[in-house]
């Protein structure tokens, strides 16, 4: 669809240039301007009630690209002002962090070792703390050390079953000789 419109924008504004230039007149292609222009039109006149003729110039549409940038334009108005108003609060009146001395006993907590009250607010709510972090990247290195250990274990197996030639297929065991009933074929006429 937008490429479309491109293409159509495109031809109406080649158009254009062409009808203003004269080059689709009769006087440079006669077989393909069709019917000869007067001397001294380049485009179509309109005569409107101001008594005087006033070009139509033929171009593209900008509709659309005014459109976006204007929707473009509010949407990011409407999230960058409150938020530049929240900051410029919050470094006004709050302020960044002063280093100071722990006291004896006290153990901070990991998000007031940030400067800024913003990212103390976001490591504190959004992110998860570095303990958490720590034991999911223990887990995901457990994961691959099992995964690991599975391969070499698959891969003893399938060197051992490739050396005694045996292997997962299913198989029934031979019966015993001694099982089988051959008392029919000792008298084969009764």
């Amino acid at each position: 669809m937008a490429a479309m419109s491109l293409v159509l924008r495109a031809a109406a504004a080649w158009g254009a240039r062409r009808a203003a230039s004269g080059a689709a007149g009769g006087a440079h292609l006669p077989w393909l301007g069709g019917a000869s222009r007067l001397p001294g039109t380049v485009a179509p006149v309109r005569h409107s009630s101001s008594h005087g003729k006033r070009m139509f110039i033929i171009k593209a549409t900008k509709f659309y690209d005014t459109r976006f940038l204007n929707m473009l334009r509010f949407y990011v108005f409407l999230t960058g002002i409150p938020v530049a108003i929240f900051i410029t609060y919050v470094n006004i009146f709050i302020g960044e962090a002063e280093l100071a001395e722990i006291p004896e006993g006290y153990i901070p907590e990991y998000w007031e070792y940030y400067k800024h009250p913003i990212s103390r607010w976001i490591a504190r709510y959004l992110l998860d703390p570095p303990e958490k972090n720590y034991e999911k990247e223990m887990a995901v290195l457990h994961i691959e050390a099992k995964k690991t250990q599975m391969r070499l274990m698959e891969s003893e197996a399938r060197r051992l079953m490739r050396q005694r030639g045996d292997g997962p297929w299913y198989h029934y065991e031979t019966p015993d000789k001694n099982l089988i009933d051959n008392s029919m074929k000792s008298t084969p006429d009764n």
